[in-house]
């Protein structure tokens, strides 16, 4: 429920960091590498705990707020997944313009971890019935080819590799073979993820929360564990992994690591375990003799892991309960293919220093329909994260273009850095080559506070990234706001009462942000309003404000902080109170639509309701009740439209408040000059075209002659210079 195009992507690389990216040795903006900056948390606004760990997960791994997304992960069936949940985060990615660098979207806890897909995927050992959900967030690029019902269950999934091969995922990147490719089969996908589970079988709350503590701790470190390849007597089990055992654990020792192969089910007596790959139905996993280190992935080869709702069989849970960072489980009776569960080869990808993520996937032959995810996937423990740092950034206020000129070195032997990014509010504002400097122009932003982030890319495979993170107070126009709370620590029954004002001109509203939604909106140049912890959630929680200014200017203030324990007595309160704003958002892109609103009820208990609109636009179904709709423009939407509703808990009904929604033109679908997929025709495009033009990969013959030639690079630049408008 992002607030929407406050400030697009805007380039300022000069001639010669053009040039440099054409002709240099690889640097590619915003391409890889995993880490925090990568990931979209899907987070249930209906749900105490989801809000809990997602401000928790923000704190810890240091998320930008426009990677947050407010909607209820799961719903009744995949169909209505596919018309909803799917197409509108895909169009927030757009609406938000991180579509570029997206590529893993990670689930907060929540009560449901499968739903229902009877009779879209083949299969003739067992029908295939549910999927998991975060599962139908990595298919999400190919939901159609899903619902029309002619898929096996054996799709392939053409990242993988059948080897041992390191490669930064991108999900702006078609894959085939394990490579980036424009053939015709070639795909796209995210990686999707569950942060945990904490129904009856699954983990509870603080194993989730240690997971994320020791997997943010082990990032970078290099532990110096042991994978330990298990092989049993369990031959369904464990005969599909032991070709590949001895091959790996050579690989491993090879490459400077530690890895065994031993005749048992768990590595008893062992603590050391940086990894455990083993094939049984009932792994004592919690009373066995051993350890597992931070960082750690490990799985069972087992049908019924995922399926929490079964006591059959040892739950992939307590891989985490033990000290694992991330595991996968099937949720159905998946039958014994082979393809389904990752390779042994996943250990030695993610000693190569790829995270658990991309090593999984990378190591997954076939499509996870059922197959969930389960931790922390952008953990990277033998990854070596540059170092970066800004020397030259301004203490104090700026105005007018700055220079931004960082440094950055990694401790990789094998390896340099190839280019830097930089990130203005969460959003990619231009890339450089090492030794070059970031021009930027604060008077294409808003007055007021901006995080800044400079994150560094290695040349090798991995494209491990690392970063440093500050702030700017930008005065152009003398425009101000700012925030204030009183008390600044409380519980979720708490009202916080925020204190909100603005100078420089006429103001007609000022926006609260928190997590880049708009959790509420005084109108005029000041005023106040309580929140509860409840409609910000417990953790460590940040809130802005945003001032709107009659002539269309906006001044953002620095965040105030405040610290919302996860406690609450149920206490009945004042009746609630919705909140009006405004977004605005591409005429052609589905988008999420918050409902802000202030109560002290628990949010499971609120019942919201559309009163009247929108005009321009299609409810997704599938939203009742919920406190944001999901929407997609029709076709010819212009101008304005408005969505108004209310809200419903035990101490009330709410006022009616009413969301104006402004729409501006969006991305053509089907640009041709959109090389990397991003949604957007811009510099990445132009270099991905000119090293695919030079190396003779198919992603450049854009006229699809079977050849790549001059044809093609006039095809290009024509696109290119006309934004794909003609």
């Amino acid at each position: 429920m992002g607030t929407g195009l406050v400030r697009r992507r805007r380039w300022s690389m000069g001639r010669s960091g053009l040039v440099g990216l054409v002709l240099g040795s690889g640097v590619a903006a915003a391409m890889g590498g995993g880490s925090a900056d990568n990931v979209m948390l899907i987070v249930d606004p209906t749900d105490a705990e989801s809000m809990y760990v997602a401000n928790y997960y923000r704190a810890a791994r240091g998320v930008p707020d426009e990677n947050i997304l407010y909607i209820k992960p799961h719903t009744n069936g995949y169909a209505t997944f596919a018309a909803s949940n799917s197409i509108g985060f895909q169009g927030e990615l757009l609406n938000r313009d991180v579509r570029d660098h997206v590529d893993y979207i990670l689930l907060m806890p929540n009560p449901r971890y499968r739903l229902g897909a009877a009779g879209l995927v083949s299969d003739a050992c067992s029908p295939v019935s549910l999927f998991a959900v975060a599962s139908c967030f990595t298919i999400a690029p190919f939901a159609d080819e899903i619902l029309g019902g002619r898929i096996p269950v054996t799709k392939p999934n053409w990242f993988f590799s059948s080897g041992s091969d390191p490669i930064a995922f991108d999900s702006s990147t078609k894959y085939f073979m394990g490579a980036p490719s424009q053939h015709p089969a070639a795909q796209r996908y995210f990686i999707g993820a569950q942060l945990g589970y904490t129904g009856q079988r699954g983990n509870t709350l603080d194993d989730i929360l240690t997971m994320v503590d020791r997997s943010v701790a082990v990032d970078g470190t290099r532990p110096g564990g042991t994978f330990y390849f298990m092989e049993t007597t369990d031959a369904a089990r464990s005969d599909p992994r032991d070709p590949l055992y001895p091959a790996t654990v050579q690989n491993i020792i090879d490459l400077g690591g530690s890895a065994e192969l031993l005749m048992a089910v768990l590595p008893l007596g062992r603590h050391d375990a940086q990894g455990i790959m083993t094939g049984w139905a009932t792994p004592n996993i919690l009373g066995g003799d051993f350890t597992i280190q931070p960082g750690a992935f490990c799985d069972h080869l087992t049908s019924f892991a995922g399926t929490f709702d079964t006591a059959s069989q040892t739950k992939m849970s307590e891989w985490i309960a033990k000290g694992a960072s991330l595991t996968v489980g099937a949720v159905q009776e998946p039958c014994n293919y082979p393809g389904k569960f990752p390779r042994a080869t996943i250990h030695t990808l993610i000693f190569q220093g790829m995270s658990l993520g991309e090593a999984y996937f990378r190591s997954a032959q076939f499509v996870p329909f059922q197959m969930l995810l389960y931790g922390d996937p952008v953990t990277r423990p033998f990854a070596y994260i540059p170092q970066v740092s800004v020397p030259d950034a301004p203490p104090g206020t700026v105005a007018g273009t700055i220079t931004l000129s960082p440094l950055a070195t990694t401790d990789n032997p094998a390896a340099g850095i190839a280019g830097l990014d930089l990130h203005v509010d969460g959003v990619l504002d231009s890339s450089i080559l090492p030794g070059e400097s970031f021009t930027l122009d604060t008077t294409l932003l808003a007055d007021g506070w901006h995080e800044i982030r400079v994150i560094a890319f290695e040349d090798s495979p991995v494209k491990t990234q690392g970063r440093w993170i500050g702030s700017i107070n930008v005065d152009n126009a003398g425009l101000s706001s700012a925030v204030s709370a009183t008390p600044t620590a409380g519980d979720l029954d708490t009202a916080f009462r925020l204190d909100v004002s603005s100078s420089g001109g006429a103001v007609d509203r000022i926006d609260l942000l928190h997590n880049g939604r708009i959790v509420a909106s005084v109108p005029g140049a000041s005023g106040s309003v309580d929140l509860f912890g409840q409609n910000l959630g417990a953790g460590t929680v940040d809130v802005r404000a945003r001032a709107h200014f009659a002539d269309g200017s906006i001044a953002e203030s620095a965040p105030v902080r405040l610290d919302v324990g996860f406690t609450s007595a149920g206490s009945p309160g004042p009746t609630p109170v919705a909140f009006s704003y405004e977004r605005t958002v591409f005429d052609n892109q589905p988008f999420v639509v918050g409902f802000p609103a202030s109560f002290v009820d628990d949010p499971s208990g609120a019942t919201f309701t559309v009163v009247s609109g929108p005009s321009q636009a299609t409810v997704a179904p599938g939203g009742g009740g919920l406190p944001y709709r999901i929407l997609t423009p029709a076709q010819g939407a212009a101008g304005s439209d408005a969505i108004t509703f209310h809200v419903q808990t035990p101490s009330g009904l709410s006022n009616d408040a009413t969301v104006l929604i402004t729409y501006v033109e969006g991305p053509l679908d089907g640009c041709i000059a959109d090389i990397d997929g991003g949604g957007t025709v811009d510099v990445n495009d132009f270099f991905f075209f000119v090293v695919a033009f030079g190396l003779g990969d198919p992603a450049a013959d854009l006229n699809q002659d079977g050849s790549i030639d001059v044809l093609d690079f006039f095809l290009f630049v024509q696109a290119f210079q006309a934004g794909c408008d003609a």
